[in-house]
C-alpha cells in the first residue's frame, strides 16, 4: 500500500528489515569512493533498475524512510565523490517520476527509465559510459522479474559492479510450484536451464540451494564473480528474505564488499 510523503508524492510500503539490506548499499557506495574518485575524468554512473518512488514506509513503525535510490547519492556524497549520473527505471511509470523528482531536488543528474527491468535493460546499457565505472543495484520483489538476461547485459559492460537481492522468501514459498512439470516458469526467467541440473527429488531445502549455486555458476560463466560472501537479510521470524550477492570482476570491490558484509549483529553469512 502507498501513502503519500510529505513531499506530496508517494511512498512504498515496506517491512523493517529493509533498513538492514539498504546497509548494505550505504556502506558500499560509502567505501567505494576512491575507485570514484580515480574515475573523476570519466562517468561514475549508479544503475537502478528496481528504483521504486525512492522513498518508503516501514508498515511496522509508520516511519518514512529514503529508497535505495536516494540512499546510494547521499551515500556517494559522503566523502565528495558523487555518481555522475544515476539511471533509474520501474514498472510503475509514477514511481520512476516520483524517484526522479526527488533526486533532482537533491542535485542529481538523473535519466530515467519506464518498463521492466528486462525492456529497458538494453536502453540503459545504450546510454552507458563504455569507460566509466559502474555499479547496478538490483532488488526485485521476486525471483520472475530477474531474469537472468538484465545481469548477462549488464556484466556485459566493462566496469559493471552489481549488487543483487535474491528473493529467497520467493524460492521458499514457491518451490512446491516451480518444481512441478507445467508450474510457473519464473525460474526458468531466473535460472535458464535449471531443470537439466537439478534433482528436483531432494529434499526442498537442498533443491533451493542447488538451484542457487546454478544461478551463481551461470553468473560466473560470463566472466565475472559473484563473492563467496553471501549474506542474509532476515524478518522478525528469523526466515530467510532475501540472498545479497555481489558481483564484480575486480578483486579490490570484493575485497570492499567483504570488509562491509554482515553489518548487523543479527545478520549472519549464508
Amino acid at each position: 500500500m502507498d501513502k503519500q510523503d510529505t513531499d506530496g508524492l508517494p511512498a512504498n510500503e515496506v517491512g523493517a528489515w529493509t533498513q538492514e539490506k539498504h546497509e548494505r548499499l550505504r556502506k558500499y557506495v560509502d567505501s567505494s569512493h576512491g575507485a570514484r574518485r580515480r574515475f573523476k575524468s570519466r562517468t561514475c554512473t549508479y544503475v537502478d533498475l528496481y528504483c521504486g518512488p525512492g522513498r518508503s514506509w516501514i508498515r511496522e513503525t509508520g516511519v518514512f524512510i529514503d529508497g535505495s535510490p536516494l540512499i546510494a547519492f547521499d551515500s556517494a556524497a559522503t566523502h565528495g565523490d558523487q555518481f555522475t549520473e544515476i539511471l533509474i527505471a520501474d514498472a510503475r511509470p509514477d514511481y520512476v517520476a516520483a524517484a526522479e523528482k526527488r533526486l533532482q531536488t537533491r542535485g542529481a543528474k538523473v535519466q530515467s527509465f519506464r518498463g521492466e527491468a528486462h525492456a529497458v535493460v538494453d536502453q540503459v546499457i545504450a546510454a552507458l559510459d563504455p569507460d566509466g565505472l559502474h555499479f547496478a543495484f538490483l532488488d526485485p520483489y521476486n525471483l520472475g522479474t530477474l531474469p537472468f538476461s538484465v545481469i548477462e547485459k549488464l556484466a556485459s559492460v566493462k566496469r559493471m559492479d552489481l549488487l543483487i537481492h535474491v528473493s529467497a522468501m520467493d524460492l521458499k514459498r514457491d518451490l512446491h510450484n516451480y518444481v512441478r512439470p507445467n508450474g510457473p516458469d519464473d525460474l526458468d526467467f531466473f535460472a535458464p536451464g535449471w531443470r537439466e541440473h537439478v534433482n528436483t527429488k531432494r529434499r526442498q531445502d537442498v533443491v533451493r540451494q542447488d538451484i542457487f549455486e546454478y544461478w551463481r555458476s551461470l553468473i560466473k560463466s560470463l566472466g565475472t564473480s559473484p563473492n563467496d560472501c553471501i549474506e542474509v537479510v532476515e524478518n522478525s521470524k528469523s526466515s530467510d528474505l532475501y540472498w545479497l550477492v555481489f558481483v564484480s570482476r575486480h578483486p579490490l570491490a570484493h575485497k570492499l564488499w567483504q570488509a562491509i558484509a554482515n553489518v548487523s549483529p543479527q545478520s549472519r553469512l549464508f
